[in-house]
């Protein structure tokens, strides 16, 4: 994917999502594409993964044509997705298959995400929420976002 192909932001719901982040995603060593994540297309448009084989991604792509509302099956090959486009991480389902993937990579099967006055961040999931226990799987910051958290805990994953 070409920088000047990621100028844009990722738009979806409430929030916004610098590119970057998703850039940092797609480069990490323990991502990978999941069923149910939604791809931010070069062009523009969002495809919603259904499946994934050894060779293709299978997708269901929205029309972005009013007088022909119907969408259609697509597929991208998995060597080449860094031309197609990057994980939308303001989609729910997407934060949700980072948080399964975090989760994995950390072995701790009970990790989450938590807020508090300054920020969130990734608690390893055994102690909860507190402000006395800082964070371990993370980069030691506090991030604007769930899914920034999420991908600073990714990125420092062993």
């Amino acid at each position: 994917m070409s920088d000047a192909s990621v100028e844009n932001t990722t738009t979806s719901g409430t929030e916004t999502t610098p590119p970057s982040l998703a850039k940092r995603l797609v480069n990490c060593r323990h991502f990978r594409w999941l069923p149910g994540m939604l791809i931010q297309t070069v062009g523009g448009p969002t495809d919603r993964i259904a499946g994934i084989d050894s060779t293709y991604i299978h997708a269901w792509a929205e029309s972005q044509q009013t007088e022909n509302p119907r969408g259609m099956w697509i597929r991208y090959r998995l060597d080449r997705m860094d031309k197609h486009g990057v994980p939308d991480l303001s989609d729910p389902a997407t934060v949700g298959c980072l948080l399964a993937l975090v989760r994995e990579a950390w072995d701790w099967p009970n990790a989450f995400a938590c807020h508090d006055e300054i920020g969130w961040y990734v608690p390893n999931g055994q102690t909860g929420c507190s402000v006395e226990w800082q964070i371990e799987a993370s980069d030691g910051e506090r991030h604007d976002t769930e899914a920034a958290a999420l991908v600073a805990a990714l990125e420092a994953a062993p």
